[in-house]
């Protein structure tokens, strides 16, 4: 088994005028061309975005800025556990349904 690792590039949305935290902001690495995606405060979608233009601030409608960019790793989970195989005699039940005598 290989284990997944999703590298990015993460920062937060803050508005130029009030201030205020929109949200995070996400590229994707190690493709041929980057995806960035954005997740609100609040919410658990995230949205694709083209252009840094999309984004405004929801509280005043002001232009945003990208505050400092920080490189983090994601790490799916692996349970290897189930992958293992058990010792013993199996269950009768087992037995049964394979047909085994």
């Amino acid at each position: 088994m290989t284990a997944s690792v999703r590298t990015f590039l993460e920062a937060e949305v803050k508005c130029f005028l009030c201030a205020d935290v929109s949200g995070l902001i996400r590229v994707e690495r190690g493709g041929q061309s980057p995806i960035a995606t954005f997740k609100a405060v609040g919410s658990e979608t995230e949205i694709s975005v083209r252009t840094r233009t999309q984004l405004r601030c929801p509280r005043c409608n002001g232009p945003t800025f990208f505050d400092e960019w920080e490189q983090r790793r994601e790490y799916a989970k692996l349970d290897f556990l189930e992958d293992r195989p058990r010792r013993g005699r199996p269950p009768k039940r087992l037995v049964e349904q394979r047909g085994v005598a």
